[in-house]
């Protein structure tokens, strides 16, 4: 709180008209409980700041937060009193909650919005040295991803959260941990039914810009194959006995599909040790240092196969939301594939699922 309060006073002594008379944690209100008040003048009028303050900015504390500080500024009957709500770090959607909610907000990291009388301040950072990175990263984790390609597959349904954990192979204190996190975000909304997701887009574009491959190798091949043989020879691979499930085609080439646009002169495909010997024996792969047209990646996560797609008979792609993140993070005209494949497959059924 003592940050938080020394950041206020360094907000306000770069503003020449305002004046800071006091800080207190004292409510002026008996029966009402105040984080701290800010005693000020703005030019010529007096002013009360309430400022409710928490040690977590997520969107569900903060609009919990900002319920508070309205019931508390209705305690005041007299005029010039102003509510801010302060925090360590305040995304963008926990900023745009106390605008809405007509309060200020002030963070440790640059961000302000004081807008009373006829004042009007704002400062903006994009620095976040506090706790919302490693929420996320613990949110786009390896094993967080397994829960997190189910709930995004559309069409969105409810998952009660032992279930999700027995489908996304994961323990039930990691599935009630991202369930947790989902919901401080409000990127999802706890059911009788069981968890589901209210904004699926906002969640993806924020696991995009976390996303990184995790393979355990890359290895590159030529094959004399091509056109119609090389995907005869493909579905060949996958109904091999013995397969399991141990290849799909990935990025470029299980878009490829999915939507039309997304085609690549290289084969893509994700493949364990014993899917790669297939594969070597039906594609009749060589491996190459340079001019290959076949990559074949194996995963850290089993995952990749477990929540592969038939997307043609024959033709096992890995899903949806893994091909996404592959062709984002895929180079050369991957972004553009990734925009197409999200606008034309994605979004269309977890709009579907709104009916």
């Amino acid at each position: 709180m003592q940050k938080l309060q020394a950041e206020i006073l360094s907000l306000c002594s770069s503003i020449p008209f305002l004046t800071i008379h006091s800080i207190g944690n004292a409510s002026p209100v008996p029966g009402v409980q105040v984080d701290f008040t800010v005693k000020l003048d703005a030019g010529d009028s007096s002013w009360m700041w309430i400022v409710e303050s928490k040690l977590c900015g997520q969107p569900r504390e903060v609009r919990s937060a900002l319920f508070q500080l309205k019931n508390t500024l209705s305690a005041f009957s007299e005029s010039g009193r102003y509510g801010i709500f302060a925090a360590p770090y305040l995304s963008e959607e926990s900023r745009k909650l106390c605008v809405q909610a007509g309060m200020g907000y002030v963070d440790l990291s640059g961000n302000a919005r004081l807008c009373f009388g006829t004042v009007f301040i704002e400062t903006r950072s994009k620095d976040n040295p506090y706790r919302e990175k490693r929420v996320f990263k613990s949110l786009f984790s390896a094993k967080a991803g397994r829960i997190l390609s189910i709930l995004l597959t559309p069409p969105l349904r409810p998952w009660k959260v032992k279930k999700l954990s027995i489908a996304a192979g994961v323990s039930l204190g990691q599935a009630s941990n991202v369930r947790k996190l989902l919901l401080d975000q409000e990127w999802a909304e706890a059911r009788n039914e069981g968890l589901i997701l209210l904004k699926p887009e906002e969640l993806a574009r924020a696991w995009q810009k976390a996303y990184k491959p995790l393979l355990h190798s890359k290895d590159t091949f030529y094959t004399m194959l091509s056109g119609n043989d090389l995907d005869a020879a493909v579905r060949a691979a996958f109904v091999e006995p013995g397969y399991d499930a141990s290849a799909a085609l990935a990025s470029y080439s299980a878009a490829r599909w999915y939507v039309p646009y997304a085609r690549h002169a290289t084969l893509f495909l994700y493949a364990n040790t014993k899917g790669k010997e297939i594969l070597k024996r039906h594609l009749g792969l060589q491996a190459v240092e340079r001019g290959g047209n076949v990559i074949v990646l194996e995963p850290r996560e089993d995952a990749v196969f477990s929540g592969r797609v038939e997307a043609a008979p024959g033709i096992w792609c890995s899903g949806l939301i893994q091909t996404w993140l592959d062709l984002s993070v895929a180079g050369e005209r991957g972004n553009e594939a990734a925009e197409i494949l999200l606008q034309q497959k994605l979004s269309p059924g977890w709009k579907e699922s709104d009916r």
